[in-house]
């Protein structure tokens, strides 16, 4: 066998083990969070939570009415189990994006650690985002996109950002100086770095909002407070070039996916959940017994008649 085939081989199962091991992790994260936020958290979205990957989903074919199961997922960005969903596409977009690109940067921009946790911070940083791309040091910047992720440590909340661009130059002590006064510091800690010849670093850009196996560790109050403060908001966000190719790629990634298609040839399909089968189940057999009853009851009067026919010496037909 050729050594290329080879490595190409091992890399593969090399990726299998991999994350057949992050599935098993994520489930061990995902009981940990839900039995912290369980007394605490009464969000709606916390009950799709606890359903991910316990309950089962029926799709049911519209033509011949087959179907098949599959594992609920709430595909919410902070849960262990979906988030990795949420990023493969994020992934895929920027692999496409980058093909049509000449001068990929990296940018890290970061801010001082807070205390306190919620929808104000989020706001404020979002805003200085979009302050920093209308900036001047973002003016040879064409296009890209932008991926925000919160860590928890001992210094306490940090938000900071990822950044992928085309741009031949971005002065990385104009854009540390620029960011500082955005976030409101002397100045700030970033980074530039070039990726023309570098690989795999769509997961260094395109990450989740927050790890799963950093939040299983985090005290009942601090997941709360996180998982309130991060709902209703973005944490991904393209501009320039790549939000007017965005739905071009997307398109295109969709077009070169197989199509599902039922065995009978139909490829419509309606979703049910386990609660919307049982009703259907109870709908059906209250459908059959109103069925049964008319044709039992015709033949209870037929009897009679008879009976009566035969008393009077009547002929029936």
């Amino acid at each position: 066998m050729d050594s290329a085939l080879q490595k190409r081989i091992q890399e593969f199962r090399r990726r299998d083990r991999a994350q057949l091991r992050l599935i098993r992790e994520s489930d061990g994260w995902h009981e940990q969070i839900r039995v912290k936020l369980k007394p605490l958290c009464r969000l709606k979205q916390f009950d799709n939570f606890c359903r991910c990957g316990q309950e089962q989903v029926y799709r049911r074919c519209v033509d011949c009415s087959e179907r098949k199961t599959f594992t609920y997922h709430c595909d919410l960005k902070w849960c262990p189990r979906c988030n990795w969903r949420i990023t493969k596409g994020r992934q895929n977009l920027i692999t496409e994006w980058i093909k049509e690109i000449e001068q990929p940067k990296h940018l890290v921009t970061t801010q001082r650690n807070t205390t306190t946790f919620g929808h104000r911070m989020i706001r404020q940083h979002t805003k200085n985002l979009s302050r920093l791309r209308r900036s001047k040091v973002f003016e040879q910047v064409s296009g890209g996109c932008v991926s925000v992720e919160v860590t928890n440590e001992a210094r306490g909340w940090h938000l900071h950002a990822h950044w992928l661009v085309n741009a031949h130059w971005v002065d990385a002590a104009e854009l540390a100086r620029t960011w500082g006064e955005l976030v409101g510091q002397d100045y700030a800690i970033v980074k530039v770095l070039d990726l023309r010849d570098r690989k795999d670093f769509q997961r260094e850009i395109a990450k989740y909002v927050c790890k799963g196996g950093e939040m299983s560790k985090w005290e009942p109050d601090e997941l709360n407070e996180f998982v309130n403060g991060i709902r209703g908001h973005r944490f991904f966000f393209t501009f320039g070039d790549l939000f007017r190719l965005g739905p071009k790629i997307r398109a295109r990634l969709n077009a070169e996916k197989c199509p599902t298609v039922c065995e009978c040839g139909c490829s419509k399909f309606r979703w049910e959940s386990e609660t919307d089968r049982a009703l259907a189940e109870i709908r059906s057999d209250q459908l059959q017994r109103s069925e049964r009853k008319p044709s039992q009851q015709f033949t209870r009067n037929k009897e009679r008649l008879q009976r009566a026919a035969e008393q009077h010496n009547l002929n029936l037909p």
